[in-house]
């Protein structure tokens, strides 16, 4: 009995149509995420101005650089097998590792407008805010 190889069968299109999902769009509709698995991370975008565009201490990142560029967001939801990253931290990560979301309702967290889903050994680190009023002028 011949094996069938992977790389030979012709596309087609499924019921699942990902092809928006480049976009953001996993078409959720009437649902809301409450869960997610393994050690992946639901991660909003908090680097962007309402514009959309990126911004690195008020300096706008070019469009055609995003692709190349370390982004930084806030945790929404982590996966049980995470062993690092939780809800509400602040991480850095490559932009073009992960897939892109938008506009999905996630259970008592509300609505993420533009964020990513990356498995965390995919992520550089965790942020913590600096604490510019202990610093001394010595």
């Amino acid at each position: 009995m011949a094996t069938a190889s992977i790389d030979n069968l012709a596309p087609t299109r499924s019921l699942i149509d990902l092809t928006k999902s480049d976009r953001g769009d996993f078409g959720f509709g009437d649902y809301e995420l409450s869960f997610i698995f393994d050690d992946i991370l639901l991660i909003e975008y908090i680097d962007e101005t309402d514009e959309g565009d990126l911004s690195r201490n008020g300096i706008v990142i070019p469009t055609n650089a995003l692709t190349k560029a370390w982004r930084k967001g806030k945790v929404v939801l982590a996966g049980p097998d995470t062993k690092y990253a939780k809800e509400g931290d602040v991480v850095v990560f490559p932009n073009n590792m992960g897939v892109t979301i938008s506009g999905v309702e996630v259970t008592d967290k509300g609505q993420v407008k533009k964020g990513i889903f990356l498995n965390e050994e995919r992520m550089f680190g965790i942020c913590k805010k600096r604490d510019v009023s202990s610093k001394s002028n010595t």
